[in-house]
């Protein structure tokens, strides 16, 4: 029976990426979350738990460069490697994403999934890709910028750095909604309540790949590896 054999969805290599940028987002959010509202009585709070105003700056550097690094990682894990070149494929859009989208997004709130094909991504999963990757590169090149506050004064007029603040502001802000109000809904609550387990285990069920992804599924079939025995790499 398909509900009882499993498909690696995701290699260690993988998983140990996504725990990595999960950690420095948590890191980043609670630091930057701390210093945007600092005035509200629940930063006061959080800035006395991580040890006052200095060492809420060191962890807000340290996820900057946690996050830079794992980003670095995964650009490269994407052009550089057979699999990732793959996976880079597969999250392009192409014409039938936009029918997907417009169809899923009338089942936004819906238990009921769309009877939408899908490949190894979903149209939605595409989108919330493409848009923390954006959050991300905004976020930390501005960082960057703003934490070399000396050398980018020089060089740039006030204009710009009053950009910057609103770039890294708004940056977090996409990334927080898109992950938080997005990602964690409609991958955990909406599919696989209270939790999908395959960002931990790696494996995925042939019952839930047939029915979220059954382009995949009809593709490895088709290339007879539907056996659930690949090996993690």
């Amino acid at each position: 029976m398909t509900e009882n054999k499993t498909i690696v969805r995701f290699t260690l290599n993988e998983r140990i990426q996504h725990i990595v940028a999960m950690i420095a987002f948590i890191v980043l959010f609670l630091t930057g979350f701390a210093l945007k509202y600092s005035d509200n009585s629940v930063s006061g709070w959080l800035i006395q738990l991580l040890g006052g105003m200095e060492n809420r700056s060191s962890m807000h550097y340290e996820g900057g460069i946690l996050l830079i690094a794992v980003g670095v990682y995964h650009i490269l894990y994407l052009l550089l490697t057979v699999r990732g070149r793959d996976q880079l494929r597969r999250l392009f859009f192409h014409t039938s994403d936009w029918k997907a989208f417009c169809v899923s997004f009338t089942h936004i709130f819906s238990s009921k999934r769309p009877d939408t094909p899908h490949g190894r991504f979903t149209t939605r999963q595409k989108l919330q890709f493409w848009l923390v990757m954006g959050g991300s590169l905004s976020m930390g090149v501005s960082g960057l910028l703003i934490w070399f506050h000396d050398e980018t004064m020089s060089l740039f007029s006030k204009w710009f750095w009053d950009f910057l603040f609103i770039l890294h502001s708004h940056g977090a802000m996409l990334v927080f909604l898109v992950i938080v109000l997005w990602h964690l809904y409609d991958i955990h609550l909406r599919e696989a309540f209270p939790m999908d387990n395959s960002w931990l285990s790696g494996r995925l069920s042939l019952e839930r790949l047939k029915q979220e992804h059954s382009l995949e599924y009809q593709e490895l079939m088709a290339a007879g590896q539907i056996d659930g025995e690949e090996d993690e790499n």
